[in-house]
């Protein structure tokens, strides 16, 4: 019994430190293959939101998304004199990258962030029709293999909207988005959007690095 206080003490330890790492790092995956004025809307209230509050934006400059959330970042960010490099990074892909390429890069694009954020997601197929891109599902399914925070705006439609919906079926595993998920599928309001984007975030922050289990005191218990 007391070697596992142990080890849960340090598991939780290891988790407050990556949370304090890498916490203040959040990745917004996403694709749009047209302009779209209400996108354009919540990917700029979400990247305020976010800077004002502290937190860095990681984009890998995703068909349309990545433009708005890059433009948006680079705008505040310049409004109230902060240093860019430090607080956006972004890393397009490269159009001849091979498919092993592209699976690296996005290994080391999502690495040392902690939170992904899911929005629209959306391709044209073969045939002329939009659905859910690939590449963002697979980024999701990389930031989850690093144990990222997944936070998809399900009310975008296409992959976000995939993403949530298995979330919400399979809400046991993401106790985080208890609370959160069915507004996430619904609200479409820029700024409520961002709102309810950085409360999750803020929430699971406080969660990680409030929970302290005691380590073992007594000679006895090491």
């Amino acid at each position: 019994m007391a070697r596992k206080r142990r080890y849960v003490y340090e598991l939780k330890k290891l988790e407050v430190e990556e949370m304090e790492k890498e916490g203040k790092n959040v990745f917004i995956s996403g694709s749009l293959d047209n302009e779209d004025e209400k996108a354009y809307k919540i990917a700029k209230a979400i990247c305020r939101r976010l800077i004002d509050n502290g937190f860095n934006i990681v984009t890998g400059f995703g068909k349309g998304i990545g433009y708005y959330v890059a433009g948006a970042s680079i705008q505040k960010l310049e409004s109230i004199n902060e240093n860019i490099e430090d607080r956006l990074i972004m890393r397009p892909f490269a159009d001849d990258m091979s498919p092993e390429e592209i699976k690296q890069y996005r290994n080391k694009l999502i690495a040392n962030t902690k939170f992904t954020i899911v929005m629209y997601g959306q391709a044209v197929d073969n045939n002329g029709n939009k659905v859910a891109a690939n590449g963002v599902l697979e980024e999701v399914r990389v930031s989850e293999e690093q144990n990222n925070y997944i936070i998809p705006i399900g009310s975008t439609g296409y992959a976000a909207k995939k993403v949530a919906l298995d979330i919400k079926n399979n809400i046991t595993s993401y106790p985080y988005l208890e609370n959160y998920i069915d507004n996430l599928c619904i609200e479409s309001d820029p700024n409520e959007i961002a709102k309810l984007v950085l409360h999750i975030i803020t929430d699971i922050r406080n969660n990680v690095v409030n929970q302290s289990t005691e380590p073992p005191t007594k000679v006895g218990d090491l």
